[in-house]
C-alpha cells in the first residue's frame, strides 16, 4: 500500500523555527506540587482589581443572547471610543481587534509584503518579531542602550531604507517599563519618510506619570503616519476579554477594516468595552494600585540592594545577582509567579505590580530566595 501523501513539504518554512506558546502549570497543579494555598499571578501584567462590576453585570445579561450573532461591524464600540476620548477624533480614526495583539496583526497584514522590513528596538515585546516573520517580513533590530534602555533615534532613522514599512515604538516599553520622551518621539515622527508607518504601541499608557510622555494622538491629528495601539486588557482589567483598538489616519483605518473577519468582535466584547468606558472609577482604581504598588516594591528592592528600572507601567524590571530562573523557581514554590527574560538578559526578571497582598508576598519571597541562593 502506498503511503498517504504528506503536506509537510508545502508548509510555510519561514516560520519553521518559531516556537509554540508554552503551556504553563495550572494553579491547581502548582498548589498540589508545592503545597501552597494562594497563587499570585505576577507574570502576565494583569491589573490589580480587574474589570468594573458593571462589566460583569452586562456580561451576565448578554450571555443570554450568545445564540445570536452580534452586530456585523464594530461601530458601537468605535462610537463609544470617540465619545470617551474626544480630541476631535471620529469613528474613521479607529479600528478594533480581539486584543492589542490582533490589532497589531491587522496593521502588519495591511502593510507588509514579502521581504519588507520592520524596525524594532530590543529588548522589547517579542510579538513584533513573530508578526514580522508570519507576514514574510524581515526584522531589523536597533537595540536600546545598555543599562539605560534609551532608544537611539539617529540609529533608527539611519536604519530606514526603501524596504522599511513599520517602525515599532513600544511606549512604555515591555519589558523595561521605560518611555521614549516627547523630544525623541518628535524627532522620529518629523524625520520619518512617507512610506513608513510608526506604530506607537501604548497599551500601558494609563499607568504613565511622566509629564514628558508624548501625545501620540496629536501626531495622528496633525496627519503624520502614526498608528497607536491601545487595549482594554491593562488599565480596564479585562485581559480575558481580548479587546484592543487602534487610532490612526482615517485612510489607513478604513483600509485595515478590509482585513476584518465577519462579525469581527463578538457581542460580549462589544458590550464589555462600551461598559468599561463608562466606569472611569474602576480604571483609576487599577491605576492607583499600580502606581502605589510600584513605590512599595521600589522600597523593598532598595532594602535588598537590587538594581531595577523605575517603571511607567504596571510591572518592574529587576536585575538579579544570579540567574533569574533560579529566583523564579524559588518564588514559584511560594505561589508567586514572575516572568524571566532570556539570552543576554538571563539575570533579569519582570514582576507585575498587583494587590498589596501579592506585592508583599513577592517581596518576602524574593528576600528568602536571595538568602537561599547566595
Amino acid at each position: 500500500m502506498n503511503k498517504p501523501p504528506t503536506l509537510l513539504h508545502t508548509l510555510n518554512t519561514t516560520i519553521s523555527g518559531m516556537p509554540s506558546f508554552p503551556l504553563p502549570l495550572s494553579d491547581e497543579e502548582i498548589k498540589q506540587k508545592y503545597q501552597v494555598e494562594n497563587i499570585y499571578h505576577m507574570h502576565m501584567n494583569e491589573s490589580a482589581y480587574g474589570a468594573s462590576p458593571s462589566v460583569i453585570k452586562v456580561l451576565q445579561a448578554e450571555s443570554n443572547l450568545v445564540g445570536y450573532y452580534p452586530v456585523m461591524r464594530d461601530d458601537p464600540l468605535r462610537e463609544k471610543l470617540v465619545e470617551t476620548i474626544g480630541r476631535n477624533l471620529s469613528t474613521d480614526h479607529f479600528f478594533t481587534g480581539c486584543s492589542g495583539y490582533e490589532t497589531l496583526e491587522l496593521l502588519f497584514r495591511a502593510l507588509l509584503r514579502p521581504n519588507d522590513e520592520v524596525i524594532v528596538m530590543h529588548p522589547t515585546f517579542g510579538i513584533y518579531d513573530r508578526l514580522t516573520m508570519l507576514n514574510g517580513g524581515t526584522v531589523r533590530n536597533v537595540p536600546l542602550a545598555d543599562h539605560t534602555f534609551a532608544p537611539d533615534i539617529d540609529a533608527v532613522l539611519k536604519a530606514v531604507n526603501e524596504k522599511t514599512r513599520i517602525v515599532l515604538v513600544c511606549n512604555p516599553n515591555n519589558p523595561t517599563g521605560t518611555v521614549m520622551p516627547k523630544s525623541q518621539m518628535d524627532k522620529l515622527v518629523h524625520n520619518m519618510p512617507d512610506h513608513v508607518l510608526i506604530v506607537a504601541d501604548e497599551v500601558y499608557f494609563h499607568f504613565v506619570t511622566d509629564p514628558d510622555y508624548p501625545d501620540s494622538i496629536q501626531y495622528v491629528l496633525d496627519g503624520y503616519n502614526v498608528a497607536i495601539i491601545h487595549t482594554f486588557s491593562k488599565g480596564y482589567g479585562m485581559a480575558g476579554m481580548r479587546i484592543g483598538y487602534g487610532i490612526t489616519l482615517p485612510t489607513l483605518a478604513t483600509y485595515v477594516h478590509k482585513f476584518y473577519r465577519g462579525f469581527h468582535l463578538n457581542r460580549l466584547q462589544i458590550a464589555a468595552g462600551i461598559t468599561a468606558l463608562d466606569d472611569p472609577a474602576q480604571l483609576q482604581k487599577n491605576i492607583d494600585a499600580a502606581v502605589n504598588g510600584r513605590d512599595y516594591i521600589y522600597t523593598q528592592l532598595d532594602k535588598l540592594d537590587l538594581h531595577y528600572w523605575r517603571s511607567q507601567t504596571n510591572f518592574i524590571l529587576i536585575k538579579c545577582p544570579c540567574p533569574a530562573a533560579d529566583i523564579s523557581q524559588k518564588l514559584l514554590e511560594r505561589g508567586v509567579i514572575v516572568r524571566t527574560l532570556h539570552g543576554d538578559y538571563a539575570n533579569y526578571l519582570r514582576v507585575t505590580v498587583i494587590t498589596p497582598e501579592a506585592n508583599q508576598a513577592f517581596a518576602t519571597g524574593l528576600e528568602i530566595a536571595l538568602q537561599e541562593l547566595r
